[in-house]
């Protein structure tokens, strides 16, 4: 997701970007459609300014059922490109937002950000919105997802073990 800012008008400039999850390396991450990106972005003499939002769904198994269901992540995020010819300035990372760029650089790259902030938006516990009490994809209570309604055969080997526990 580059930008060719050399020869950017002064002004507002919007993109709209549509790239596959490759793009991103997100991992073991299932993502079902491409993640869609917009940029406004504001030149000015002395920096860059973008404001990014994106928007993609992903499919993540239930932490509750083990089920696959399918959410959406969308997020946005703001960064600035200053312009700048202090060697010091150009090698400083201190602010995750902020970027120190030469004045002759050609383009600026927004993938690696929008990567960041997508791992960033993905919930830790992956399951489904709940409407009074029930998942809403399966239809099932918590309750019902841990009651184990089915009889296991148990290998013969345990019984000792099992009869002792059931004698304490």
């Amino acid at each position: 997701m580059k930008i060719i800012i050399s020869n950017l008008a002064e002004g507002e400039h919007l993109y709209e970007f549509s790239e596959d999850a490759v793009t991103f390396e997100l991992g073991d991450y299932v993502i079902k459609d491409k993640v869609a990106v917009s940029v406004r972005l504001n030149k000015s003499n002395s920096q860059v300014y973008a404001d990014v939002n994106f928007r993609c769904r992903f499919e993540f198994p239930c932490d509750r059922c083990l089920e696959n269901f399918e959410k959406d992540i969308s997020g946005s995020f703001i960064v600035v490109f200053k312009y700048s010819r202090d060697p010091d300035e150009l090698k400083s990372g201190d602010d995750e937002n902020i970027f120190f760029i030469p004045p002759e650089k050609n383009f600026i790259d927004l993938s690696g950000m929008v990567r960041e902030n997508i791992l960033v938006s993905i919930p830790m516990r992956k399951a489904p919105d709940e409407k009074d009490g029930r998942c809403a994809y399966c239809g099932k209570t918590e309750e019902e997802i841990l009651r184990n309604t089915e009889t296991k055969e148990i290998n013969p080997v345990w019984d000792k073990l099992l009869n002792k526990k059931n004698l304490k």
